[in-house]
């Protein structure tokens, strides 16, 4: 359940039971605030708790959610609430728009929308960073994993105030203020899909005015990404999957491919 109206999923046999006991419960909870909280108290009283299920998102943020999405859990995406608060999913986009785009990649692989896969070019010192369907960021230097997964604040509280406390329930860290070490960002330019396979293609985002040596490959304007339509198993947790940076004779495009990790393969940058 995401409190606030981003959603609730019910097994078919906890329905039946709610259903039976339902309006004698709510009856017990009028000064409870909103569905979402009388719903919980019912479900306690079957003797049922909450599973924890990181695909659903409210989102009481306002401006630039790009931060939040680019660190999606390792979780299907379930749900995205309040879209109409915040700024257009994809750059140069109105809402109705954006939606659209997003929902190309949705569809054509469910699973993956979101899922972020990390690669890196040792040779080259580059970290690569995905949200498949959505951006790639590609930073110069060695950027760990761990760093990655924390959620870049690039959006503001629900709530604005003195008594307003900056707490959220993930790990978040602070945009860097020199835009030269944000690193390259693109976003998702098409979508094609087939034989079980995807080919998503990004744009890069204008050029912003930084020093020659802090540009990370400053000739390059478009990333290919080409991944296997990804299955979800039941009963079993998703596993980030690990991605190869293929060579090009181009200094233009970058070629990425994702695939499942080998054994023991390890999600870091190799000397």
């Amino acid at each position: 359940m995401a409190y606030g109206g981003a959603g609730i999923a019910v097994s078919w046999p906890l329905a039946r039971r709610l259903a039976r006991s339902l309006d004698s419960c709510v009856l017990r909870y009028p000064h409870l605030y909103g569905s979402d909280a009388r719903i919980y108290a019912c479900l306690a009283e079957l003797g049922v708790e909450l599973t924890h299920e990181p695909g659903f998102h409210q989102i009481d943020l306002h401006g630039d959610i790009s931060g939040l999405l680019r660190a999606h859990p390792l979780s299907p995406l379930v749900s995205l609430h309040h879209l109409d608060n915040v700024y257009p999913l994809y750059p140069g986009m109105d809402r109705t728009r954006a939606m659209k785009h997003f929902f190309r990649a949705a569809n054509a692989d469910p699973a993956r929308i979101l899922q972020q896969t990390v690669c890196y070019d040792s040779k080259r010192s580059l970290t690569v960073s995905i949200a498949w369907g959505y951006s790639v960021q590609v930073f110069k230097g060695n950027i760990l994993l761990p760093d990655l997964l924390a959620v870049q604040k690039t959006f503001v509280p629900w709530k604005r105030g003195r008594n307003v406390t900056d707490v959220y329930m993930f790990n978040t860290k602070h945009v860097p203020r020199d835009e030269c070490k944000r690193g390259a960002l693109f976003f998702l330019k098409s979508i094609s899909s087939g034989e079980g396979k995807t080919q998503t293609t990004y744009n890069r985002q204008p050029p912003r005015k930084c020093l020659p040596d802090l540009i990370p490959l400053k000739n390059l304007s478009l990333i290919k990404v080409t991944a296997e339509q990804l299955q979800l198993i039941p009963g079993k947790a998703l596993k980030r999957h690990c991605c190869d940076i293929v060579p090009s004779s181009s200094d233009t495009t970058m070629d990425v491919n994702i695939r499942k990790c080998k054994d023991d393969e390890l999600i870091a940058m190799h000397s």
